[in-house]
C-alpha cells in the first residue's frame, strides 16, 4: 500500500515539476521577446539615465539578471536526489 502511495506522490511531483518548467520556459520566451521591444531598447535615444547609466544599458543589465534568476529557478526545479558525481 505504501509503495502505491509513494508512486502516486512521485507522479504528482513529476507533473507539478513539468508544469513549473513550462511556466519558466514561457517566462523566458516572453523576456526574450521583451528584450527587443522599444521599452527595453528605444531606438536613437541615450536618455534617460538611471543611476548614471544609460537607460538601454541599465535595462540590458536588468534583463541579464532576470535570465540568471530564471536559470536558477530551473536548477531548483530540476534538482535530483542523486547526482552524477
Amino acid at each position: 500500500m505504501e509503495d502505491y502511495q509513494y508512486q502516486d506522490f512521485k507522479n504528482y511531483m513529476k507533473t507539478k515539476r513539468n508544469k513549473l518548467l513550462a511556466v519558466i520556459d514561457v517566462l523566458a520566451i516572453l523576456l526574450f521577446a521583451a528584450t527587443f521591444s522599444p521599452y527595453v531598447m528605444p531606438s536613437g535615444k541615450v536618455e534617460p539615465y538611471i543611476m548614471g547609466v544609460s537607460y538601454t544599458m541599465f535595462m540590458g543589465f536588468l534583463v541579464s539578471v532576470l535570465f540568471v534568476v530564471l536559470a536558477f529557478l530551473v536548477s531548483l526545479v530540476n534538482k535530483e536526489k542523486e547526482h552524477a558525481d
